[in-house]
């Protein structure tokens, strides 16, 4: 039950979000940022592009297409968000199951070059300028693009990474499947706290049975004593929510201090379900 009311709602706020941008100009001044943008060429054929745009309380990628009437600004015709500051848009991903797709992704870095699993991933439809979420599991890397002086795109530098070694990297890696592994990150001071009590967030089994992997992120408070008050699915794949709640709703950490006086934190904690790989854990 709660599964299907934690997918239900999150299909009801996507569908609000993109209410207030397809359809219309990026230049429009009620979306608007002070931070500088940035674009790439998604599909030279169609004069497509995807914008980033950093609206300090989410972030957010937009596929623009010319409107055909001159205007320099073209019309949004898809978008998605990221709510979290913690999270940032990857752009060089690879999913083996449409490799030679345009597929945009989700990480949390912390500084890391190394290859990674995207927490969120969508395929780029060129016929009908939509992000498509997928629940593969995507492999993105922090390589840079050149950009465009070459006269390429993303759906060039797509079809590059499928008949070169990148695709046959992140395969082997993939691979590499075994026994399901569970990383908890928890952002914030409680990182460098030790868990007081709780138990390690257990894989679903419909989702072993599925091979599905992905990322589930929590909102949570920590009362003063430093138990759990709170949690709420902010992101991820519906098959984990149920999973990590139930685990997190145990935790008891140290009390935080602020002043010489305990104090409530509120944070994010991100739970990785994956089937590959030896992944450390926190806690």
């Amino acid at each position: 039950m709660l599964v299907g009311l934690l997918a239900a709602a999150g299909v009801a706020q996507a569908q609000d979000f993109k209410q207030r941008f397809v359809g219309k100009s990026p230049c429009a001044p009620n979306i608007q940022s002070q931070l500088s943008d940035f674009s790439l060429q998604l599909d030279k054929t169609q004069d497509s592009t995807l914008l980033y745009r950093d609206l300090s309380a989410v972030k957010i990628l937009m596929i623009i297409q010319p409107n055909g009437s001159g205007d320099h600004c073209g019309v949004i015709r898809d978008v998605v968000q990221i709510t979290h500051i913690a999270k940032d848009f990857e752009f060089r991903c690879f999913d083996p199951q449409a490799p030679t797709d345009v597929t945009i992704g989700t990480s949390i870095r912390k500084g890391s070059t190394k290859p990674v699993t995207a927490i969120d991933a969508w395929r780029i439809d060129l016929k009908e300028q939509k992000f498509i979420e997928t629940r593969d599991k995507v492999i993105c890397t922090a390589e840079g693009w050149a950009g465009e002086g070459d006269g390429g795109d993303l759906v060039d530098e797509a079809k590059k990474y499928a008949a070169h070694h990148k695709p046959r990297q992140f395969a082997s890696e993939l691979a590499t499947q075994g026994a399901p592994r569970v990383q908890v990150t928890i952002e914030g001071e409680l990182r460098k706290a030790e868990l007081i009590e709780g138990v390690q967030p257990k894989y679903p089994e419909e989702a072993l049975k599925r091979r599905i992997v992905g990322t589930i992120g929590l909102h949570v408070v920590f009362e003063k004593g430093g138990t759990v008050r709170q949690v709420e699915v902010i992101s991820g794949h519906p098959l984990f929510a149920q999973a990590a709640v139930d685990a997190v709703k145990q935790w008891k950490y140290p009390p935080t201090m602020l002043n010489g006086e305990p104090v409530e934190v509120d944070t994010l904690v991100f739970v990785t379900f994956d089937l590959g790989g030896a992944l450390k854990t926190n806690p």
